[in-house]
C-alpha cells in the first residue's frame, strides 16, 4: 500500500517493500524530514531518496493504557517511541515491541523492522522498534 503521491510517497512505498527511504536535498544534501518539495535550509527545490538502515535510539516514548480511535488493532498497553535514526537527525514514530513493558531509556539503541498496522480498514506500513540486546 502506498500513501498517495505527496512529497512523502517514497517513504511509504519504501516501508511497504521493507526499506527505510529518506529524502536528502539536491542542493545542500541535508536530510529533509518531514519530506517536502523545497529544502528549509537552502531553498533548493528537489530531493533524492536514500535507503537507510533502521538503526536508531530512543528520543522520546509514551505508554498508552486506554483505547482511543483507530487503535482497536493494538493490544493494550502499547508503547510508542520517537526514534532518532542514526547519523541523520531524522526522528520517526513507531511502536516498541515491548512484551515485558520495561520502560525504554532515552538514548537506548533500537533496531527497526518493517511491519503493518491495521488502522480502521487499512493496513498502514509502519516500523516496529526493538531494543538491541
Amino acid at each position: 500500500m502506498t500513501r498517495g503521491d505527496g512529497a512523502d510517497a517514497p517513504y511509504w512505498e519504501g516501508l511497504a517493500t521493507g526499506r527505510l527511504m529518506l529524502p536528502r536535498c539536491d542542493g545542500c544534501d541535508r536530510w529533509m524530514w518531514p519530506a517536502g518539495r523545497r529544502c528549509g535550509l537552502c531553498g533548493t527545490i528537489g530531493s533524492h531518496w536514500v535507503e537507510r538502515s533502521m538503526a536508531a535510539t530512543v528520543f522520546s516514548w509514551t505508554r498508552t493504557w486506554h483505547r482511543f480511535g483507530m487503535t482497536e488493532s493494538l493490544e493494550l498497553p502499547f508503547t510508542s517511541v520517537v526514534a532518532a535514526v542514526d547519523n541523520c537527525g531524522v526522528r520517526l514514530l513507531g511502536l516498541l515491541e515491548d512484551p515485558d513493558r520495561i520502560d525504554p531509556r532515552i538514548g537506548e539503541a533500537l533496531v527497526g523492522r518493517p511491519s503493518h498496522t491495521l488502522v480502521g480498514a487499512d493496513q498502514i506500513p509502519t516500523i516496529r522498534w526493538s531494543r538491541i540486546s
